[in-house]
């Protein structure tokens, strides 16, 4: 792996080692990560080229001490035993990211702050004072460290602001403070700190800063555990130059400190040495041939279970078209569309009519020729305790044009396991027909895992698949559905109710307009991305239900009703990456239904719709940041996935489906996933750099590019 050189009196960084600390590393609580990043433009605060992270680089320390760098790679860490490890970063030779060089007993007990210019280490203690330490080998980490006469007593203004400062660093002689927003730095001279100066202000939200060099420091809002923006200010005096350098840097963040700064070259890719030409590799083609739609897009069909995954056989089954209840309130009956039984391994089946009821047929003329339903089924265990199974799905009329057909089979359909259903379930759900960004739930809305993995403050898995039931106004649900007076019903047996069920009305309660994932771009280097969103809604989007207090992934609805107009970004770039989000209309329905003699009972739906701009509101808007997936991450890619394209050319996705983004949405507190399908209105598009016999890599991530990748990446 390639490390930026250490600037020398008579070279200058061109780029800086970077390292994270954090509490995602192997080892659980006992452990923490130290991840590599390459400030690749230090100078310009990232205006010019990256701050990504290098493949491979990584390390593991324990969870309780305090670490610093020292500059030249050295990483020390200060334990609560007393002793101070001193760290070598050799991954520019091959080697680890964390080689132990020397272990000292260390001259302080437990330092309230500790960090280090590279020949000095400052040292906050216990009264507040802070004492100063030397390394008399700050290049290789193997010298003595030994205290200095000069001590900055606690009386002291700079050992006061050190002790109320939310982070501090230090470049050469300088000593720079982050304390509530404002960054005032001191002087180091022989007779201590001179007075300080304030050198920026109105810093809000900052929380960490570190500098790579003279005149550039950079500052996070995040701490330890939480992910947040990087933002870059450079010059004298300091100006903001970068407002998002890089987003989803979580833990402590500290850089290899150089002497002084360069420019970076212009025409040198990042990690290419790292790299190098790969003649095996295939110049990117188009897309094969999208295979024609599945003959079965006009039927429905699922796979409901018992809570323990096994069958749920021999029950009947009602089809209900969903698209048809108005949005202001009115109570209608959903219109059936078939009825069956689940066979003995619980799969059933039902072909859309030949002939759809009116509402029906303007429903889906207006969702681009696709019929959205809900399937139900109902039972009883042999203890009598009522049972129900929900999944939302999708058809196409064999009328229908191609790509409605098409779009509608891309989704896939994962068995449904029926729940317990209670006479009071979701009586907590009141009636608000506001669109209204005031909406006085939306404070209770935010408090919610499915809220919070939209801010950024929970992780998972970009495609993998959500957690099934979710809490709306709080975390993830711990409890046993399936746990009923307490008797666990999950193994029961389920058979026909006395009676079957019957829905009485179906009214929407709530509707919102939420703005959701439907695309990303990525260009590194001298690329340029594009993505277009045109003329109608081509996704698919997930559903939620709830039949007792908490809400359950129901499935996927496909959309595509007309939007009249593009959206999208184009010729973003170099080193650009993020996700599209468009405006669409979530509604909240309340369906109240009769199953045997066992009164009414209540389900709530959060079902997507329309596309819909909010008055005075964005046509679409940026989403998360993702330039995190590109370069390096190029060397941990499957080989068969890469391709490159030729200077000067373009490669664009226009087939098949993109992956499905988890947490697409927040919609009422409830994270739901997307995926959208690419045509030639939709579609991922990198245009590469025209920098002579040079290759722009490329690399899907499901598969390769001129199959189904999903979505591609860049290097």
């Amino acid at each position: 792996m390639i490390s930026p050189p250490s600037a020398s009196a008579a070279e200058c960084a061109s780029s800086v080692a970077t390292y994270v600390v954090g509490r995602t590393g192997s080892g659980g609580w006992l452990k923490r990560s130290v991840t590599k990043y390459v400030d690749w433009d230090p100078q310009g605060g990232g205006t010019a080229a990256p701050l990504s992270e290098s493949a491979d680089a990584t390390g593991s320390l324990p969870l309780f001490s305090k670490v610093f760098t020292g500059g030249n790679g050295l990483i020390y860490e200060s334990t609560n035993d007393d002793k101070l490890n001193v760290y070598k970063d050799e991954t520019a030779t091959g080697g680890p990211l964390l080689k132990l060089v020397k272990t000292h007993i260390a001259p302080w007990k437990r330092p309230v702050k500790i960090w280090s210019n590279g020949p000095t280490i400052y040292v906050v203690n216990h009264e507040g004072g802070i004492d100063l330490y030397t390394q008399s080998d700050p290049v290789n980490g193997t010298g003595t460290v030994a205290k200095a006469r000069l001590a900055i007593p606690a009386t002291d203004s700079a050992a006061v602001q050190a002790v109320a400062a939310d982070d501090i660093w230090s470049v050469g002689s300088q000593v720079y403070m982050l304390t509530k927003g404002t960054v005032r730095a001191w002087t180091r001279t022989v007779a201590g700190l001179t007075l300080p100066r304030v050198v920026a202000s109105g810093l809000t939200g900052a929380v960490q800063g570190w500098s790579p060099g003279p005149g550039t420091f950079y500052t996070t809002s995040n701490g330890e555990e939480d992910e947040g923006i990087v933002k870059s200010y450079t010059g004298s005096p300091f100006a903001l130059a970068n407002d998002e350098v890089l987003t989803g840097m979580a833990g402590q963040v500290m850089a290899d400190t150089a002497s002084c700064l360069a420019a970076p070259d212009a025409d040198a890719k990042p990690f290419s040495a790292g790299i190098g030409e790969e003649a095996d590799i295939p110049a990117a083609s188009s897309e094969e041939a999208e295979p024609p739609a599945p003959s079965d897009a006009a039927v429905f069909s699922g796979t409901f279970t018992r809570g323990d995954g096994a069958p749920a056989g021999g029950l009947p089954v009602r089809l209900e078209a969903t698209d048809v209840v108005p949005e202001n309130g009115t109570a209608v009956t959903l219109p059936t569309l078939g009825e069956t039984v689940t066979a003995a391994d619980g799969t059933w089946s039902i072909p859309l009519p030949a002939t759809l009821a009116p509402e029906v047929a303007q429903a889906a003329a207006e969702n681009g020729g696709t019929v959205n339903a809900v399937a139900t089924v109902a039972g009883t265990t042999t203890s009598g305790v009522a049972m129900a199974g929900v999944a939302h799905l999708s058809a196409a009329p064999v009328t229908a044009a191609p790509a409605a057909r098409a779009q509608t089979a891309a989704v896939t359909t994962e068995p449904a396991a029926m729940e317990p259903v209670l006479a009071t379930s979701g009586a907590d759900e009141p009636t608000s027909l506001s669109d209204s960004t005031a909406n006085p739930r939306d404070a209770l809305y935010a408090q919610s895992w499915g809220s919070k993995l939209e801010a950024g403050l929970v992780d998972t898995v970009r495609d993998a698949p959500l957690p099934k039931r979710q809490d709306a106004t709080g975390d993830l649900p711990n409890d046993d559905p399936y746990i009923v007076g307490g008797v666990n019903t999950a193994s029961m047996a389920i058979v026909p109710m006395d009676g079957g069920c019957d829905r009485t009305k179906s009214e929407v309660i709530d509707k919102k307009i939420y703005y959701t994932t439907v695309g990303e771009a990525h260009a590194y280097w001298d690329a340029k991305a594009t993505f277009d969103y045109d003329n109608k809604v081509s996704s698919q989007v997930e559903t939620a239900s709830k039949v007792g207090s908490k809400w359950t992934i129901t499935g996927t609805l496909t959309l595509g009703s007309a939007i009249g107009s593009s959206t999208g970004y184009s010729n973003k770039g170099p080193y650009y990456a993020k996700q599209w989000k468009i405006p669409l209309q979530y509604t909240k329905t309340k369906e109240t239904w009769q199953c045997g003699g066992k009164g009414k009972m209540t389900r709530y739906v959060i079902k997507p719709g329309k596309y819909t701009v909010p008055a005075g509101g964005a046509t679409g808007k940026y989403g998360k940041d993702v330039r995190n997936l590109d370069g390096a991450r190029y060397l941990k890619s499957p080989k068969k996935n890469r391709a490159y394209v030729t200077a000067g050319s373009y490669f664009q996705l226009s087939k098949n489906s993109s992956i499905k983004w988890s947490g697409a949405v927040s919609a009422f507190g409830v994270s739901l996933g997307g995926a959208t399908t690419y045509d030639k209105d939709h579609r991922q598009r990198i245009t590469a750099g025209n920098r002579t016999n040079s290759k722009h890599y490329i690399w899907g991530a499901k598969d390769r590019v001129s199959g189904k990748p999903g979505v591609f990446y860049s290097y």
